[in-house]
């Protein structure tokens, strides 16, 4: 389908962070992109919700005179989906959730989609006082996967904090992500933490930084940085050379004049035991 988004009169998305830190599972890029646009015609004011009929150009930049078979199929099928699509919304304690239709009726006729949110999302939407999310619908349209809507918009819902701190669990349902990502992180990391930075930090103006949290070798958690500060002393660390513990140790002994205590069993140089001499390589070069 087309990539060119049109958004009109720089109109914002605005909802409460519990939806947008809520779990739910779109099947395609289109399904997040109609909730937001759908999103940014609520207006503080309303004091119910209206079946809100939009262009579908809005959407994709062709009208529906110009949208191709294939192209209109993705838009129907998105639309189908997100008629039966439901939101799970976490409690304050851990066995606690909600779980909410997104819409009461939607569809596509004569080249605009309707649609109007299933009512019990009303506290989410309207009069929103405090604890609320908002962002530019048009850097939300221009963001190229889901991962990267979903990480945005919940990073949204924390961008007021200096920082954030999120169970790396909590994470995996907030992103729905499968199996392989929540018992791999070197491919969680690759492919949801790392992407979503490079989209985000490349088509929106929210700006952040992350480390990973670890218990022993285990990451358990994602720490998120919003301030300037923090973000630079995070981007600063992770160009410094990481740390070797077999290095630092012979370096430290060497400077103390300090024996190695297993220095006679090896047949390393240099002060250097056969085991230190191992370890250095396999931390300096991999090997």
């Amino acid at each position: 389908m087309a990539e060119k988004q049109i958004a009109f009169n720089g109109e914002i998305v605005k909802m409460s962070n519990a939806l947008a830190r809520a779990q739910w599972t779109p099947e395609s890029i289109w399904e997040p992109r109609i909730v937001a646009l759908v999103a940014s015609k609520v207006r503080a004011d309303d004091e119910d919700f209206l079946v809100y009929k939009i262009p579908v150009a809005e959407l994709t930049g062709a009208s529906d005179e110009n949208l191709s078979g294939s192209q209109y199929r993705e838009i129907a099928q998105s639309i189908a989906h997100l008629g039966k699509a439901v939101v799970r919304i976490q409690g304050s304690k851990p066995r606690n959730f909600r779980q909410y239709n997104v819409f009461g009726m939607c569809g596509y006729e004569d080249g605009y989609l309707i649609a109007r949110f299933d009512p019990d999302l009303k506290p989410h939407f309207l009069h929103l006082k405090e604890q609320f999310t908002a962002y530019k619908l048009l850097e939300y349209l221009s963001l190229p996967s889901i991962y990267s809507q979903r990480m945005f918009e919940i990073l949204r819902s924390w961008a007021d904090q200096p920082s954030s701190t999120i169970a790396l669990a909590e994470l995996h349902e907030m992103l729905n992500v499968p199996d392989s990502m929540r018992h791999n992180f070197g491919e969680f990391r690759r492919r949801v933490l790392e992407k979503a930075h490079k989209d985000i930090s490349e088509k929106a103006t929210l700006r952040y930084a992350w480390e990973p949290i670890k218990e022993g070798k285990a990451v358990t958690a994602i720490r998120f940085v919003f301030s300037r500060g923090e973000i630079a002393k995070l981007e600063k660390a992770k160009k410094q050379p990481e740390h070797k513990p077999a290095l630092d140790c012979w370096q430290a002994k060497h400077r103390t004049g300090e024996k190695c205590p297993i220095r006679e069993r090896g047949t390393g140089g240099r002060g250097k035991c056969k085991i230190c001499l191992e370890r250095i390589s396999i931390e300096q070069f991999g090997v």
